[in-house]
């Protein structure tokens, strides 16, 4: 299979398949990003995420979910050729990422395994329901906040800044580098709560936004509308994608928020008011048609394909 997220199609028909519903939480769904866990009166979300900013990943799937996060637990898998110094890193890591959303690590479980060529990293973020988690209805508009590629752009300055300063200056790679703060969706979700607004979330992450579009899409069983044009890119993000020819539509984007409403124009300058960039990027439709307008030509939104950080990683 290929790195990365598991596609829709195997999801299907190895996972989701195989699974009964049991005890009290709900079962796994596409664009699902928590899972709703109700008993004796306590609704609890939970959410997991691997990788280098799992904290992140799986503590934004807790706010996307109507929800927020009160503690992570970890499993750390080491190889048996990493010194114990590496262990010391990554709990420093997670610590870090910890303090930048507010949350501490409540406990996991660390093992050496003969099994893995390096550190393995799983992170469960557990938080407290604030509100029902709600699927889009057709004829709400879609509002998505930040811009696109945040976190993937990262990934590839990372891995490939010589060759970048060997074509645009380093002005370019510092405003394109996001900050910590700006990946998490936490500000953003609860603002949309607190509106007591009808309507969905999903944040946006592994396979960009036209990943997260799909999986919104899939999991309230409706089309789109999408205007390509008014989905925001920061310019130095683009000037980095064009030199390794990476499409920022299925770049890794965190920190972006999808949210639908009646008026999306009503909650864009709401966002505004607390400092968070957000505009309508389109609308919910009936049926499954998902369409995609730019100013050359219209396509429909496929299942969500490979994201370019693989390219890199």
């Amino acid at each position: 299979m290929k790195r990365g997220k598991v596609s829709d199609t195997i999801l299907d028909r190895s996972v989701f398949k195989l699974l009964g519903r049991r005890g009290n939480t709900s079962k796994p769904a596409y664009g699902q990003d928590a899972a709703h866990i109700h008993s004796q009166g306590w609704d609890t979300l939970a959410a997991a995420a691997t990788g280098s900013l799992a904290v992140y990943r799986a503590v934004n799937n807790i706010s996307a979910a109507g929800g927020a996060a009160d503690c992570i637990m970890n499993t750390i898998i080491i190889d048996e050729k990493s010194r114990e110094i590496r262990l010391k890193e990554i709990i420093k890591e997670l610590d870090r990422q910890c303090q930048v959303v507010g949350v501490g690590i409540a406990g996991g479980h660390t093992t050496v395994c003969p099994n893995v060529n390096s550190p393995v990293v799983s992170v469960t973020a557990i938080g407290h329901k604030l509100r029902t988690h709600q699927k889009a209805v057709a004829g709400q508009d879609i509002v998505m906040t930040k811009h696109i590629g945040m976190s993937g752009i990262r990934t590839v300055i990372s891995h490939k800044r010589d060759e970048i300063l060997n074509v645009l200056p380093e002005d370019v790679i510092n405003k394109a580098f996001a900050a910590d703060e700006e990946l998490i969706i936490a500000k953003e979700a609860q603002i949309f709560i607190k509106q007591n607004i009808d309507g969905a979330m999903h944040d946006a992450s592994e396979g960009g936004i036209f990943a997260a579009l799909w999986d919104m899409a899939e999991y309230s069983g409706t089309g789109l509308d999408i205007d390509l044009r008014h989905i925001s890119v920061k310019q130095e993000i683009i000037e980095i994608c064009e030199l390794f020819n990476i499409n920022p539509y299925i770049l890794d984007s965190m920190g972006c928020l999808l949210m639908t409403c009646e008026n999306g124009c009503d909650i864009v300058n709401t966002m505004k008011q607390n400092g968070i960039e957000a505009a309508v990027i389109g609308k919910i439709t009936d049926g499954n048609n998902r369409i995609i307008h730019n100013t050359e030509e219209d396509r429909y939104l496929g299942l969500p394909e490979q994201d370019e950080i693989y390219r890199f990683i």
